[in-house]
């Protein structure tokens, strides 16, 4: 049982010490109540804003101040920016957003340089540090560094208008309020990094000009994608996302685009070249692609970066092609070098033999090795290679001056038939003379047409003296004529020697000889058949053979029936014709019918 004292008596020593331990502990248990009330505010937010506002507000609930503010480190770590100014009285914390220099001439900067706090009892007479806020003094403060990690991050500011007003013990609160603080301010900053390098991120991958994917590794399944990949598979991202990464790819591709995806996981390989996806429209697009493994909220996906090359590969074939257009007519220079070279061998023996002939003849008659009765026939013979002299001459003139279109034609409505009958004694004593056997066969229902009498008539007589000229003696050759769906064919049959599959294709090309050597049996350089082909074309009809090497041959040409196709062909078609005829030629029909005519001079 407890005394106690007098009622007037002084308390004892040891009552004193109880009561001062009683009042000591009470203080503690309300200052850590008090540190694990500002805890549980501070840990209620996750916005850094809100934290260091929830901080000075709650701060001055337990210590007594006018001002207090919180001044973080800036990113580059050169200065303090001041942050949250609460004033006494005020309810909620203002942005300050000044810059403090991050050095020991002011009281934040040498607590960061330290790492230690500082309280100023009398700010008047402490002239250790360069004051940050001169407009509104203050009597006393102190400042408490933010630390996180063995970082300082900022500091915790608390300040009184009057001197001496702030103890040792409002320091040791200051300094446990920014322990419990640091950890919070830290992750806040940490998350608002995380957000904005996120967004960051998001912003770079949404607008990024290549595709990009994220990959389940698992199913292969599409996780995320971006804006360009959208564009170039021409879907809706929900829909992509219902897709598996491998349902992009061509269907010849996505045996090798799961390999590469196995690659992918092993770590063999990361780059992939001239793959091949599918747009929806189902276009094809050439990518290239790279893959990594990425650690995602502790998972593990396959970023892969697709870049589109299809406008490369388009660029690359038309190199190709070019390439091959650049190898063809190279070719063709080449076939045109072989070519000139027979034709000026052709234009040596052509020239040579008739001169030969002239001169031979003519030194005979001068040398008066000739009597009367032969005068005349050496005269004939002289005037006659004298004549195809010049015809070779005027062949090898200039053919591309002289302009000659349809309008140089006169169409009439003629029968074809009559046409050939007309013809037809020269050419079957042209074949009796070789010795072969000649057919005309006429068609049944044959219609008139529109031609020009003269020209067709040519045609017809070139193709029938190439059949004699190509016939050996004993063959025989054959003219016949047919209705067909677009107009009248006539066909002119030899059973001469042929022609292989690969010189057909260049049958009535100008100067092509079916034997270019100058060793050749038949005569003439190989403009016969390209006249005739520029006369049909202008008559709106066309020309063409049919023929086996040994076995012999067929000319065909059509003359249509409509007369406004003829008119408007022989129109536009008459300039290539006149790329063939040598510019000194006053007279077209005559130029033509030495070509045509009876000279033979023909392919």
């Amino acid at each position: 049982m407890c005394r106690r004292p007098p009622g007037n008596a002084a308390p004892s020593k040891a009552m004193t010490n109880r009561d001062d331990a009683t009042a000591t502990a009470t203080r503690f248990n309300a200052e850590l109540l008090a540190m694990v009330r500002i805890a549980g505010t501070i840990l209620q937010f996750t916005k850094l804003d809100d934290i260091l506002a929830a901080i000075t507000r709650e701060l001055s609930q337990l210590i007594d101040f006018d001002r207090s503010s919180v001044a973080l480190v800036s990113p580059d770590n050169h200065a303090l920016i001041l942050k949250h100014v609460y004033c006494k009285g005020c309810k909620e914390p203002e942005a300050d957003g000044r810059v403090i220099p991050l050095d020991d001439r002011t009281l934040p900067g040498w607590v960061c340089a330290n790492q230690r706090a500082v309280l100023r009892t009398d700010v008047a007479n402490d002239a250790r540090f360069v004051e940050v806020v001169k407009d509104e003094p203050l009597g006393c403060d102190m400042v408490a560094p933010l630390m996180a990690h063995g970082k300082v991050i900022g500091t915790l500011n608390v300040g009184c208008k009057a001197a001496n007003t702030l103890g040792d013990t409002d320091l040791e609160k200051l300094v446990n309020c920014a322990n419990i603080a640091s950890g919070a301010i830290e992750h806040a900053i940490l998350l608002e990094e995380a957000k904005d390098l996120g967004e960051r991120y998001r912003t770079l991958q949404r607008n990024a000009s290549d595709i990009i994917m994220l990959v389940d590794r698992n199913s292969g399944r599409l996780v995320e994608v971006n804006r360009r990949c959208c564009e170039v598979m021409g879907a809706k991202e929900e829909e992509l996302l219902r897709k598996s990464y491998f349902d992009l790819f061509h269907t010849e591709d996505q045996f090798q685009a799961r390999r590469d995806f196995v690659n992918v996981m092993s770590g063999k390989s990361r780059s992939f070249v001239d793959r091949r996806l599918v747009g929806r429209d189902g276009s094809v697009i050439f990518v290239d692609i790279s893959a990594s493994l990425i650690e995602l909220k502790s998972d593990t996906f396959i970023q892969v970066l697709v870049h589109d090359i299809s406008q490369r590969k388009m660029l690359e074939q038309q190199i190709i092609l070019q390439n091959k257009n650049l190898q063809d007519a190279n070719q063709r220079l080449r076939e045109v070098d072989e070519m000139k070279t027979e034709f000026l061998a052709n234009i040596s023996h052509e020239l040579r033999t008739p001169l030969s002939v002239i001169i031979a003849y003519t030194e005979a008659m001068r040398d008066g090795l000739v009597g009367e009765d032969d005068r005349k026939h050496f005269l004939d013979v002289i005037s006659e290679n004298g004549q195809g002299l010049l015809r070779l001459i005027n062949d090898l003139l200039d053919l591309s001056k002289l302009e000659m279109s349809g309008a140089m034609l006169s169409f009439t409505l003629s029968h074809i038939h009559d046409v050939i009958r007309v013809l037809w004694p020269k050419v079957s004593a042209a074949a009796e003379t070789k010795g072969i056997e000649a057919a005309f066969k006429p068609g049944y229902e044959i219609p008139v047409v529109y031609i020009d009498n003269k020209r067709i008539g040519q045609v017809v007589m070139s193709l029938a003296q190439n059949a004699v000229k190509f016939t050996e003696r004993g063959g025989k050759i054959e003219i016949s004529t047919r209705r067909a769906d677009d107009g009248v064919v006539v066909q002119v049959t030899d059973t001469g020697a042929g022609i292989a599959n690969e010189q057909i294709a260049n049958v009535f090309d100008t100067f092509r000889q079916l034997d270019g050597s100058s060793t050749r049996r038949a005569g003439g350089l190989g403009i016969g058949l390209a006249i005739a082909k520029h006369i049909i074309e202008l008559h709106g009809g066309k020309i063409w053979v049919e023929s086996k090497a040994g076995v012999g041959s067929t000319f065909c040409f059509m003359i249509p029936v409509e007369t406004d196709e003829v008119m408007r062909t022989s129109s536009e078609g008459g300039e290539s014709l006149a790329r063939m005829i040598p510019a000194n030629v006053t007279s077209v029909d005559a130029w033509i019918d030495s070509q045509l005519g009876d000279t033979g001079s023909t392919s």
